[in-house]
């Protein structure tokens, strides 16, 4: 398998970064893991506080974002980074007149944001569209996201 994630730093005011997975919720785990090492020293974090998460989207593409908002949300509201996600369950129900529904609900695990330990922040601002891909190759679901910094 390729690594969990790559980050890509070719921008003047973003980040890229391309997470991968063996399946969907892989890909939803190791998308969220990018995000967080973008922002602090991922290898610091301690699972010490967990919260259930729960988001609902109509296109995949869209359902990504909100993983990912979900987790910019922990950091603003809380001030937690997550560094470990468990009982991640994903729901499609798919309908004939595009009402598609994409639900994941998930455990994540992380503790409150400490400069001396978790190293320098960058302020993630927020998930972009653009450039946004999620796709399958190589028997792999990939995901390129961009953020806003």
């Amino acid at each position: 398998m390729k690594k969990d994630f790559e980050i890509i730093e070719k921008y003047t005011a973003d980040v890229a970064f391309i997470a991968y997975g063996r399946d969907l919720e892989e890909l939803l785990i190791n998308s969220a893991r990018a995000l967080t090492a973008i922002q602090v020293d991922l290898r610091n974090v301690e699972p010490k506080e967990c919260v259930e998460i729960s988001i609902e989207a109509q296109n995949l593409l869209g359902f990504l974002r909100k993983w990912l908002e979900e987790f910019l949300y922990l950091r603003d509201a809380r001030r937690l980074f997550i560094s470990r996600i468990t009982d991640i369950s994903i729901n499609i129900k798919l309908s004939s007149r595009e009402e598609d529904i994409i639900s994941v609900t998930a455990k994540v695990c992380g503790e409150e944001f400490n400069p001396q330990k978790h190293g320098g922040s960058v302020e993630i601002k927020a998930v972009s569209y653009h450039d946004m891909e999620v796709g399958f190759k190589d028997n792999m679901w990939y995901a390129h996201v961009l953020v806003d910094i």
